[in-house]
């Protein structure tokens, strides 16, 4: 049993850990086993996330009045939660790739930029492109148009150039 001093504590760490978090994914662990959570507490690190065991009372408490709390009703039976206030999406393709070798990690929801997802909607933000793909993709769109521009302007002083070369070469062979 732990002391109140003990609860006070964790209460604090659930609060400047989750308080701030951009991503909060409520997972059901039962049956994992130490080494695997272990396993998966390594490979969310690598994503600059965290994993850890819940008491739901103490995670209730420290998320009341915030604007997570609406995540608290997703606080039922053994309960673990990863967050991150980096990268969302690697967060939930880490979970979802070990979900998938491990059947007894299931997302029961997710609290993202504010928005209360359930399993399903958890489960997609893993497919979602990462944050580095949409800026390359964007860099793309935005560069597509100007590139387009600057071949169409360069186009007749091309043609212009081509002309006098075969001109110049006419002449040569005459």
């Amino acid at each position: 049993m732990l002391t109140r001093e003990q609860k006070e504590q964790q209460l604090q760490g659930l609060k400047t850990a989750l308080v701030p978090a951009s991503g909060v994914f409520v997972m059901d662990f039962s049956g994992l086993t130490v080494a695997e959570v272990t396993e998966l507490r390594r490979k969310v690190k690598e994503v600059e996330g965290s994993y850890v065991v819940v008491k739901n009372t103490l995670a209730r408490i420290a998320l009341a009045g915030s604007a997570k709390e609406p995540v608290t009703r997703l606080f039922v039976g053994p309960t673990a939660v990863a967050y991150t206030s980096k990268d969302v999406v690697a967060l939930a393709k880490v979970l979802a790739e070990f979900a998938k070798g491990h059947e007894k990690l299931k997302f029961r929801g997710a609290l993202v930029e504010g928005q209360l997802l359930d399993a399903a909607g958890a489960q997609q933000v893993a497919n979602l492109p990462s944050k580095q793909e949409l800026v390359a993709r964007l860099l793309y769109l935005l560069q597509s148009p100007m590139r387009r521009l600057v071949v169409a302007l360069n186009w007749p002083v091309k043609s212009l150039a081509v002309t006098l070369k075969q001109i110049a070469e006419k002449k040569q062979q005459n």
